[in-house]
């Protein structure tokens, strides 16, 4: 909630009533308290701890509630909304510039991993229930840190009776590339030895689980270029949620970051928002590395750029006056 009198940010616990629903003032609810209620209704069915609380704070200084709280906390994921949203004929809209700035600088100094949401809601009837839900999740994984992170998060999801995930690892097929992949991807492994060890453990250890478990599914596309992996993406886009790591590692995954947009969504990200033909809701995830975020060097000079922008707005606004 943006405090535009003062700077100083005020945070307050709500109040819960007798029957466990957050206190509100009488009068239209904002989609803020709309989501609240929807956390609160998910604690009574599925009996986990919920604490909403309501930040008010300056634009220029909300990253910082955000981050501070969640150190408090010990908060293992962050999750932001997209700053962008869906207009009824599918386009893409920016009503608040300035949220932008808001997710650069919590995705920069973030004390945890980050996830940005771009919702399109989950498809048919979206009321919450405790067990008549049936959903598929689906991962696209290229491998890297981040890319380990979302499958960690799409896994904790598939323990759910009513969800179902599938993961779908690219792999950049060398003898068939263009000479532009192979040399991207030459470049990566030289560099990711331990990474790509990584990937290959956590991909072994989900073959045993898709081995026992009818909720999880594997599979493997072989790509040869950018244009390759788009078409395979395209095949795979009905489902409920993407769950995609901001930075995925490999050839392609550079490749294909030449046309994105929305650096803090990566190119996948970027790539299943950008498209009107998807209908799934996308969770992009950055993880969390000490003193090295991912779009940490890129995420500073845009914020620095947002931030002129927005003081130059500010004092060309009659109200400013």
């Amino acid at each position: 909630m943006e405090l535009s009198e003062r700077s100083s940010s005020i945070l307050m616990v709500h109040k819960a009533r007798k029957n466990g629903l957050p206190f509100w003032n009488k009068g239209p609810r904002a989609d803020s308290d709309q989501v609240v209620v929807a956390f609160e209704a998910f604690k009574q069915l599925s009996h986990v701890s919920v604490r909403p609380m309501t930040a008010i704070s300056s634009m220029m200084d909300m990253h910082e509630d955000i981050c501070t709280t969640a150190e408090r906390k010990r908060a293992a994921l962050i999750i932001l909304p997209f700053h962008r949203h869906y207009r009824f004929d599918g386009s893409l809209e920016t009503s608040r510039p300035e949220l932008r700035l808001v997710s650069r600088k919590v995705l920069t100094h973030s004390p945890c991993s980050v996830g940005i949401l771009v919702d399109r809601g989950l498809g048919g009837s979206t009321h919450v229930s405790g067990s008549n839900v049936s959903y598929l999740i689906r991962v696209i994984f290229f491998g890297g840190r981040d890319d380990r992170e979302a499958l960690t998060y799409g896994l904790r999801m598939a323990e759910h009776p009513g969800i179902s995930v599938e993961v779908i690892r690219f792999v950049v097929n060398p003898e068939a590339a263009g000479g532009e992949i192979v040399s991207f991807h030459m470049a990566v492994h030289s560099s990711c030895m331990k990474s790509l060890s990584m990937d290959e453990e956590m991909i072994s250890e989900l073959k045993q689980t898709a081995s026992k478990d009818i909720s999880v599914k594997y599979d493997e596309k072989v790509v040869r270029n950018a244009t390759e992996t788009l078409d395979a993406i395209q095949e795979v886009k009905q489902c409920n949620l993407f769950l995609v790591g901001a930075t995925p590692e490999g050839g392609i995954g550079l490749l294909l970051d030449r046309h994105n947009e929305c650096e803090e969504l990566g190119p996948i990200g970027g790539l299943l928002t950008s498209d009107s033909t998807v209908t799934a809701s996308v969770l992009v995830i950055q993880q969390y590395s000490d003193g090295n975020n991912n779009l940490a060097t890129s995420e500073e000079a845009a914020v620095s750029q947002l931030e002129e922008g927005l003081q130059e707005k500010n004092k060309s606004s009659p109200d400013s006056n």
